[in-house]
Order: C-alpha cells, then sequence, then structure tokens
C-alpha cells in the first residue's frame, strides 16, 4: 500500500495521534508523559510543516533518476 501527497501526512499524523492515546492511557501522570508528549508534538510539527516529496525528488533519493 502507497500513500502519495496529502494522504502519507494524514496517516503520519494520525499514527502519532494514536501513539498520544496510548501514551495518554498507560503512562502515569509526570515528567515522563510530559517528555513524550513534547517529542511526539515536535514530530507532528515537523510532519505539518515539511512539504512532502515530489517525484523528482523521491527517484533522486532512489537512485532512477539519469543523469544529464
Amino acid at each position: 500500500m502507497r500513500f502519495e501527497g496529502g494522504k502519507r501526512k494524514l496517516v503520519a499524523l494520525a499514527g502519532i495521534a494514536v501513539l498520544a492515546a496510548l501514551a495518554w492511557q498507560t503512562m502515569d501522570p509526570g515528567r515522563i508523559r510530559l517528555l513524550v508528549f513534547v517529542l511526539l508534538g515536535g514530530f507532528a510539527l515537523r510532519i505539518v510543516l515539511t512539504a512532502g516529496l515530489t517525484k523528482h525528488d523521491a527517484a533522486r533519493y532512489d537512485g532512477t533518476e539519469h543523469p544529464e
């Protein structure tokens, strides 16, 4: 299964939301849980602020681009 464009970000953010819900349910309140939320929030912010890879960028990273 391959996600492209906006769907890819939504899947990543949904995964982070699931992790945050699990942390909320399973961890005792305190510094460690707060640290987990700060880290997950940082990852979510990075996902939201970064642009998705274009097909040209993906080809460059895969090594399938032909040299000009």
